[in-house]
């Protein structure tokens, strides 16, 4: 059974209710989420959802009225403080001003541990921020939560977009670049002076590593001109020349094609003063007709273009011995270009996290700046939300 379809009975379980404190973004340490219910278990053991432990401790939250008139709704939260246990954090934190509550209740037979532990199954989860401390006493703090859209000083939308700069933390994983260190805030490659041995070893085999994509995009250049000229060259039907064969009737069959297709009949003509056959070397061309002692007469001469067709076999040669050597100069670029980026990787691997280089490598946030880091490569989603469309 679902909990929908439990919650529609006339009874069902308790209603267990749970709170998640998110102070992450307060303290800056992902260890700082916190688990609380104000229950336990039958058996007198801790609650336990979705994995997380939740600690008992007198907590009571109210206020999570849903209405139709457009009023955003500002629970509040109320923890036990019995010998100062909260004051402290809140004096260190600035109240927790900030810090993400989340409230999530599920009955109690779904619970971890429990026969039918669903973790799927639970009510609309409320996710609010606390926005002040409104009491502290020996007993107990108190505070006021709002909604993201309703938080004190908060504008939407929350990036502001500013045509041509980037907004994204350089190296995060909004940005995504992971690259080596290797540029300045002015995008210019960073200088050698003042570098450890390992910082210059890095940037040595950057320099390497960049210097071996450029032989290798010139090396499929060449090598996609070659396939151009062999194309041209190689063409299997060239035609070479075009003469006239002048007879008082049509040319005399050599053979006709079994079906009686025309396009399969094959003809004689002299061409330079030898007999061929017409074929795909020797193709019959237009017929031209002249009337010879005017139209009364009814005389025709009869004139055929004959056109000698064929390829250029010493140039097509030629080509081809071409390709095969642009084809052997991209295969030595790729593999100069793999061990350049083996040679790079090993020599961030031992780069310290603090190398002056790392310190130096600083993003200018412009687009130029983008697209030199992701050559060739679309740029991160969001990156520059108001530039235009930019190539690398």
């Amino acid at each position: 059974m679902t909990l929908e379809a439990d919650v529609q009975q006339g009874w069902h379980d308790a209603i267990v209710e749970m709170y998640d404190i998110d102070l992450t973004g307060i303290t800056n340490d992902p260890a700082d989420i916190y688990y609380f219910t104000n229950q336990l278990k039958e058996d007198g053991t801790k609650v336990q959802w979705k994995g997380n432990v939740y600690e008992p401790l007198p907590i009571l939250s109210a206020g999570y009225d849903r209405n139709t008139n457009g009023q955003i709704a500002q629970p509040t939260l109320t923890v036990a403080n019995v010998l100062g246990t909260f004051s402290q954090v809140v004096r260190s934190f600035d109240d927790l001003v900030g810090g993400k509550v989340t409230r999530r209740r599920t009955l109690q037979k779904y619970l971890d541990g429990s026969p039918q532990a669903d973790s799927l199954q639970e009510f609309p989860i409320d996710i609010f921020y606390i926005e002040r401390k409104t009491q502290e006493t020996a007993l107990a703090i108190t505070w006021q939560l709002s909604s993201i859209l309703d938080l004190e000083g908060v504008k939407l939308p929350r990036r502001v977009i500013t045509q041509n700069l980037c907004l994204w933390r350089y190296r995060s994983s909004e940005c995504s670049y992971t690259g080596a260190p290797v540029f300045n805030s002015r995008d210019q490659v960073i200088s050698n002076e003042g570098q450890t041995a390992q910082g210059i070893a890095a940037l040595n085999a950057w320099k390497l590593a960049d210097q071996r994509k450029a032989e290798l995009r010139a090396a499929v250049q060449a090598y996609n001109q070659a396939l151009g000229t062999q194309e041209a060259t190689c063409a299997p039907f060239t035609l070479l020349d075009t003469k006239y064969s002048r007879t008082v009737a049509p040319l005399s069959f050599v053979s006709r094609g079994a079906d009686g297709d025309a396009a399969s009949d094959r003809y004689t003509a002299r061409f330079n003063g030898a007999v061929v056959t017409l074929s795909q070397t020797y193709r019959q061309g237009k017929q031209r007709e002249i009337f010879v002692g005017g139209i009364s007469v009814q005389r025709k001469t009869y004139y055929y273009e004959i056109e000698q067709w064929g390829a250029n076999p010493a140039g097509c040669i030629a080509a081809g011995n071409a390709v095969t050597t642009a084809a052997g100069a991209v295969t030595v670029a790729q593999t100069n270009l793999n061990n350049a980026e083996i040679a790079l990787a090993a020599a961030l691997a031992i780069l310290p996290a603090n190398d002056p280089l790392r310190l130096a490598d600083v993003c200018g946030k412009r687009v130029s700046s983008c697209a030199l880091r992701f050559p060739g490569q679309s740029l991160p989603f969001g990156g520059f939300p108001g530039a235009n469309l930019t190539r690398s």
